[in-house]
């Protein structure tokens, strides 16, 4: 885990999305109350002509389980691993899925978690480090959750950490704009992820071969 005090960046010109994610599905996780056009997740997907977004009848009541049947469906609706780029209360649901199905997905994106205690929720999340890549991105004055228990949450799941300062909740009300910084991050993690399930497949096949 990398604990990094950064100071968010409103960047003006067109954003630049990793080209690896086009070897992968990309599916969107909102928060409570969906994303609108103004947040981060809509402009990513936008540039994303493959990115699809979970379907849910009800976006303002915080149900765990529909959140996960969400993700579930679009997961079973791609022939590829996925790229599974999450906010809020969508990063809760996305830790759990992955805990469940590590397979199906290539990497987690989680950003500004809510906090699980509000919810009633911190018992029925995972407990222990997820078998994927992964990284939460916190800010230090986030009215959800505190930088102290987001950097916990990363440290139970072995994910990487990154800590914005004073960009609020990470949304349409932070005025973000494109949010290259947050491009430039899921960058990093896709290459270091890559790199991990190389090796790890490299060490694989040298056992295979010993046998």
């Amino acid at each position: 885990m990398a604990l990094i005090a950064h100071q968010s960046l409103r960047p003006n010109k067109p954003l630049r999305l990793p080209h690896l994610l086009e070897a992968f599905s990309v599916i969107i996780v909102p928060g409570l109350r969906n994303s609108d056009e103004h947040h981060w997740q809509s402009v990513w997907q936008a540039q994303v002509p493959h990115s699809k977004r979970i379907q849910l009848d009800d976006w303002a009541t915080p149900d765990l389980d529909k959140w996960k049947a969400a993700i579930r469906t679009e997961l079973n609706n791609s022939d590829k691993p996925a790229i599974v780029i999450a906010h809020s209360f969508g990063t809760l649901a996305s830790a759990s899925i992955a805990a469940e199905n590590p397979a199906q997905i290539a990497a987690l994106f989680l950003v500004a978690p809510a906090d699980p205690d509000k919810f009633q929720l911190a018992q029925h999340l995972p407990q222990q480090p997820l078998n994927v890549p992964g990284k939460i991105i916190a800010s230090s004055n986030d009215p959800w959750l505190s930088e102290s228990k987001a950097a916990y949450w990363a440290l139970l799941w072995g994910t990487d950490f990154l800590r914005l300062k004073n960009v609020g909740h990470i949304n349409s009300d932070s005025q973000l704009g494109v949010w290259q910084e947050g491009a430039d991050e899921l960058q990093s993690l896709l290459r270091k992820g890559l790199t991990t399930r190389a090796q790890q497949h490299g060490v694989a096949h040298k056992k295979n071969r010993a046998a």
